[in-house]
């Protein structure tokens, strides 16, 4: 039986809104551990994930501000339950 690693999510850990879409920014680590996981996932369930680690929450948090600011909160939104999916034949 393997045992589940324990996590510890950061106070920075949140919602953000933004046109009637959210985000959930989840900033987390093993409990012990020193560097810190971003995860963002829409409203519709689409996940981003990054590969490298943060060596502080506000740092993961800074990751996604800049996003933000930079490509805006639609870099983060996968297609909506009403959003035409292209058919190839």
């Amino acid at each position: 039986m393997t045992d589940q690693p324990e996590y510890e999510y950061s106070p920075l850990t949140r919602t953000l809104t933004e046109g009637g879409r959210s985000i959930e920014v989840y900033i987390f680590r093993e409990k012990g551990a020193k560097t810190w996981f971003l995860e963002v996932v829409d409203d519709h369930d689409h996940s981003s994930v990054w590969e490298e680690s943060f060596t502080s929450d506000a740092q993961a948090l800074g990751m996604v501000q800049r996003i933000i600011r930079e490509e805006g909160f639609v870099a983060f939104l996968g297609p909506g339950p009403d959003d035409e999916e292209e058919v190839t034949k």
